[in-house]
């Protein structure tokens, strides 16, 4: 899921899509890093999935 993240935007939603799934904050650092993205799609659903954290 890492890697994925490291590629295009296309495997980040593929990583953030994983992330869903998992529902772990296991997954928090990833969430975090695609709220600094340059996509706004990623960054959306970042701030999505970490909002259900709390």
């Amino acid at each position: 899921m890492f890697s994925l993240f490291q590629g295009n935007k296309e495997n980040k939603l593929k990583a953030l899509k994983i992330a869903e799934e998992l529902a772990d904050k296991s997954t928090l650092p990833i969430l975090r890093k695609g709220l600094r993205d340059i996509s706004p799609e990623i960054v959306e659903i970042s701030a999505l999935l970490i909002i259900k954290f709390k």
